[in-house]
């Protein structure tokens, strides 16, 4: 796994989360300019990466479909990991989010080829 530190903080555990959640939200608007997209990108890979290091399960599956979202570099890890979050799980809406997910991101790689 990547791990891309987006600043040199010294903020740790929530506090850190909390702010980098507050420097992702200007890249997610659909009129963000490329660098700060791109800045958004990496620190919600930051943050999907600490949810799955964590264990945190769901919270993976929507820093997922956030990453997804925004077009961000996932790996095969990122993948793994949520793929078998929604294989455990017993809520089907939740498998069939993983999937839509899935589609969507390979939909977005084909058009960006």
């Amino acid at each position: 796994m990547t791990t891309t530190s987006t600043s040199n903080s010294p903020l740790r555990g929530r506090q850190r989360v909390r702010s980098l959640k507050r420097q992702m939200l200007p890249g997610a608007h659909a009129s963000a300019a490329p660098e700060q997209r791109e800045k958004s990108q990496t620190i919600i890979v930051e943050l999907l990466e600490r949810s799955i290091r964590f264990g945190h399960d769901r919270l993976a599956l929507q820093r997922l479909s956030q990453a997804v979202d925004l077009g961000a570099r996932l790996n095969d890890v990122h993948w793994k990991y949520c793929r078998a979050v929604a294989a455990r799980s017993n809520d089907k809406a939740l498998q069939e989010h993983f999937v839509s997910l899935a589609l969507q991101h390979c939909a977005g790689t084909a058009q960006s080829h």
